[in-house]
């Protein structure tokens, strides 16, 4: 998780308008230290000033964490004493698959804190669709995409317009993003199987993707049990499609009845 973990907050650090619009009803206008050097040393995913001069602090959590309210709480603190006269608002955006199950509050002794919690599949992702910016669209991904094959089409033409390097590097985040959603991640490699994508999933992305790694005969088996259990498709279109042998599809259905 830390590597997914550590790609999110990358693309979160170019400061995407229209996510922290969502979040905050404001823009960010820079982003602040987010280290805190202690005898463990803190380091928050985004720390942003946003243009009321409110000090905004994100934390994107992939899993359920009843510690969560302590963990925000020194933030709090820390950021106070950085910023002590500026007002802070805390937010916790949950990007797991799962369904949220966290306190955003704590009450002990006389001491009484909350904070905003917030599930990103909550977030409608039309807005950030439509957003310029490309950290924005793969955000997207995370949210409610009603047409994931629409969504990935779309993201495509957008790639193509950038030099292969960039191109490369918001390929392998938006695989590293797709990482928490792996139903979608399945998908992907059906479309781009099925529909012959320009996307260039290259050689090094799938050496470094824990999806991939299970290597090309387990993804296109993969494939050929969601085109055959999932969307119906006859055997022998399946394996014209995949461009396998009638017997290897077969033997997934046999072995996944």
């Amino acid at each position: 998780m830390a590597k997914l973990d550590k790609t999110l907050r990358d693309i979160i650090q170019n400061i995407p308008q229209k996510f922290i619009s969502i979040l905050t009803g404001k823009k960010g206008t820079k982003i602040l230290d987010n280290t805190f050097p202690s005898t463990k040393e803190r380091i928050a995913d985004l720390v942003l000033e946003l243009e009321d001069g409110y000090v905004f602090h994100l934390e994107l959590q992939t899993q359920n964490d009843k510690n969560m309210p302590f963990r925000m709480l020194e933030y709090y603190f820390l950021l106070k004493q950085r910023y002590p006269d500026k007002p802070i608002k805390q937010i916790v955006l949950y990007v797991g698959d799962g369904k949220l199950n966290m306190p955003n509050y704590l009450e002990i002794d006389k001491l009484k804190f909350s904070y905003e919690i917030k599930d990103i599949k909550d977030i409608e992702c039309k807005e950030l669709l439509e957003s310029d910016s490309l950290e924005d669209k793969i955000l997207a991904v995370l949210c409610k995409v009603e047409d994931f094959e629409e969504y990935i089409f779309e993201l495509t033409k957008e790639l193509l317009k950038l030099p292969e390097k960039r191109r490369a590097d918001y390929i392998r985040k938006l695989l590293i993003a797709l990482n928490y959603r792996p139903k979608l991640k399945e998908k992907l490699a059906l479309i781009m199987e099925v529909k012959d994508m320009p996307l260039v999933i290259t050689e090094e992305m799938i050496k470094n993707d824990p999806f991939y790694k299970k290597g090309k005969e387990e993804t296109k088996k993969e494939i050929a049990k969601n085109m055959y259990f999932e969307l119906k498709m006859p055997i022998e279109q399946i394996a014209k499609a995949l461009k396998v042998p009638t017997e290897f599809v077969e033997k997934v259905i046999k072995e996944n009845r």
